[in-house]
């Protein structure tokens, strides 16, 4: 059940943190039009996942924000229903935050077992809409984002002769004054140096790129080819090794180019059918700001 307006009301007049009736902190930041979430309605809102003074994730360095419809019952939102029941007392313009003990989540995302401070959920409500108008806006914004996987996708060509040059090139020996390695055995080549901030463990981040087996040049798989980058949270073992060291060392904006040994990458095992067993892999990357 939708936890009750009063709650809400008891706190309005006063700063600090409350309690909802399950048990989880929260704080009222910002007050918006006072005006009732109907049921049904779309929630748009913008969201931040932090712990201590790291971002985990943020929807804002997209510049689109996340979207829930609020229902009866919440339960299909699964851990986080006490969170959706909450901002179901709120109105567009009301921000929070949301305390989530860590040993809350049902399942411990990777790497979150070294946190020991709850997380922080930042949430503000931007927009309210009712079904029809979410109608419009949702093929409004599948308009608008296959033109902007047009885009990419029109960068294919361009990326893959790039990435075979490069892995001629470094055949050849000729990026051999380029490469650096750490002490894993991991090498790249930053052929053009971002000017944004090195992204911290456990922020969420957006990557292009290319990926190649290093003995043949032979394409495994490619965002470019898929119109869009892939995003995912940095550091904390939700994607291969060589991935999570590599990128921890790039500022934001950078074009690198990846050289990952087996035992950094898939292993023996290999990622069949497209990757066999102990494969080094090439990857050209960019890392979005």
């Amino acid at each position: 059940m939708l936890i009750g307006m009063s709650m809400l009301v008891a706190c309005g007049s006063d700063s600090g943190r409350q309690m909802t009736d399950s048990g989880y902190e929260y704080e009222i930041v910002r007050k918006g039009d006072g005006v009732a979430i109907p049921l049904e309605s779309y929630i748009f809102f913008h969201m931040s996942l932090s712990q201590k003074d790291s971002v985990i994730q943020t929807t804002t360095t997209t510049g689109r924000a996340s979207v829930l419809k609020l229902m009866e019952d919440n339960k299909s939102y699964g851990q986080l229903e006490a969170l959706v029941d909450l901002m179901a007392t709120l109105s567009k313009g009301d921000s929070l935050k949301f305390y989530f003990p860590v040993d809350s989540f049902d399942q411990m995302p990777p790497g979150f077992d070294q946190f020991t401070e709850p997380m922080v959920y930042h949430v503000g409500i931007t927009d309210v809409m009712d079904e029809e108008q979410f109608k419009v806006y949702s093929q409004e914004m599948q308009a608008e984002l296959e033109k902007e996987r047009e885009v990419v996708r029109a960068r294919f060509p361009e990326v893959e002769t790039l990435a075979n040059d490069n892995w001629k090139t470094l055949k050849d020996g000729g990026f051999d004054d380029q490469i650096q390695r750490t002490s894993s055995g991991l090498g790249y080549i930053i052929h053009e140096q971002g000017d944004g901030p090195i992204p911290a463990r456990g922020e969420q981040v957006s990557v292009h790129y290319y990926g190649m087996l290093d003995a043949d040049a032979k394409m495994f798989d490619s965002s470019f080819k898929m119109g869009q980058p892939y995003q995912f949270p940095l550091g904390v073992g939700q994607v291969i090794q060589g991935w999570d060291e590599g990128l921890l060392l790039f500022p934001k904006g950078t074009k690198a180019t990846l050289l990952i040994p087996a035992a950094l990458g898939y292993g023996a095992a290999g990622s069949p059918p497209m990757i066999p067993e102990n494969s080094d892999l090439i990857f050209y990357v960019e890392l979005e700001k």
